[in-house]
């Protein structure tokens, strides 16, 4: 196993609300960078607002840089349970929480399944940081109404820490969670998911690259005066490549799955008998295929498209008697596709057609399959991965 491997090598630490908490062997290397860091600086005098704190001793300042550190990483746990959490609420299981140098994830085993659930996943986890960072400049206040010097500096520091995350989060570009607010608005606005998240992507691009230039700027900046710059310089340098790295690899995906074809995403056809009764459709059918729209063919061939929509013209006494041929729509170009379709060109036909579906017939007239809208997840095809 070569060197990159090893560290990149994940070890489960506990287990919360039954979804594993794992963490690679970077992350031992940030916490211990952390705890120096802000034992190094305890040290020193430290100025909050108008108080001005004494400096610490060397082994005081190292047991408030750990529990200082603790506290941190504890909240960007609490920012990506809150994620998973909401994401339960939404109806999606969680693979996974992994904590990691530049942070953490909440591993979805699928996709959001509308942009209203992926606002809200994407939101929980800022709001859980603005609120662990209200909490903790609480905390500070009541210490320093107490005179306990040593306590507001740990609360200080975690509740910066907190509201620090949550800002940076919430910058506009995927895979970061403001992107992935970005993406949701996107997807309602276009109903095209794989769009939302190429244009989301793209933003996170152009923010990883600023993140990089304004690393290399504080670097060699001569009237940068901050303390440690070249940490700061060299740390925006790394998350930056990080995010312009991760956000790369989203906006090529997306590409791919552009070029991918219909056959790709199409799911089995469950096609209705043009004399299917729409009672026998209502008391069977639906409680077992909850559809909105359903192809209807004989021997394979489609004769229509039924949308759930046209029942609603229909008195409910008149449904024993009146059957799918008489509501479904007849077939129109606009209602089917070949399966050589690109998916990108079938998205926008189901965005046109009025039905948000498609039937896929193939080239001797044989319907092989059916589209809808919201309800695609496609796969890549080997050659492109």
């Amino acid at each position: 196993m070569g060197f990159p491997e090893f560290f990149k090598r994940q070890l489960t630490i506990a287990r919360v609300y039954g979804i594993p908490v794992r963490i690679d062997y970077r992350w031992f290397a940030v916490v211990a960078l952390s705890v120096w860091l802000i034992a190094s600086n305890l040290q020193k005098p430290i100025q909050l607002g108008n108080v001005l704190l004494p400096p610490h001793a060397q082994a005081t300042a190292w047991l408030l840089g750990l529990i200082t550190t603790a506290g941190l990483f504890l909240s960007v746990f609490g920012h990506e349970l809150a994620h998973a959490l909401m994401a339960r609420a939404e109806g999606i299981e969680i693979e996974e929480i992994v904590l990691h140098p530049f942070g953490g994830l909440a591993r979805m085993k699928t996709e959001p399944q509308n942009p209203r659930a992926e606002f809200r996943i994407a939101l929980a986890g800022p709001a859980s940081s603005f609120l662990f960072a209200l909490l903790a400049f609480v905390g500070a206040k009541i210490a320093a109404v107490g005179s306990y010097e040593t306590t507001v500096v740990v609360f200080f520091l975690i509740a910066s820490g907190n509201l620090l995350l949550a800002l940076f989060n919430l910058f506009p570009g995927y895979p970061l969670d403001g992107g992935r607010v970005l993406r949701a608005i996107l997807w309602r606005r276009s109903q095209n998911i794989v769009e939302a998240t190429r244009q989301a992507g793209i933003c996170g691009v152009l923010i990883g690259g600023v993140l990089v230039v304004f690393g290399v700027y504080i670097l060699i900046s001569p009237t940068w005066q901050a303390t440690q710059h070249y940490f700061m310089g060299g740390w925006s340098i790394l998350v930056g490549l990080f995010l312009l790295d991760t956000a790369a690899k989203i906006v090529k995906s997306a590409h791919d799955v552009r070029l991918a074809t219909v056959s790709d995403a199409m799911s089995p056809p469950f096609a209705l008998e043009p004399a299917l009764t729409i009672t026998r459709l209502v008391d069977d059918i639906l409680p077992l295929h909850r559809q909105t729209t359903f192809p209807v063919a004989v021997s394979g061939r489609l004769h229509g498209i039924l949308s759930l929509e046209d029942l609603k013209s229909i008195p409910r006494e008149r449904w024993v008697n009146t059957r799918v041929q008489a509501v479904m729509r007849p077939v129109a170009p606009s209602f089917f596709v070949e399966p050589s379709t690109t998916l990108d060109s079938a998205q926008a036909v189901m965005k046109e057609n009025g039905i948000g579906s498609l039937a896929i017939v193939d080239e001797r007239g044989k319907l092989v399959g059916f589209l809808q809208s919201g309800r695609i997840r496609p796969q890549r095809k080997a050659k492109q991965r």
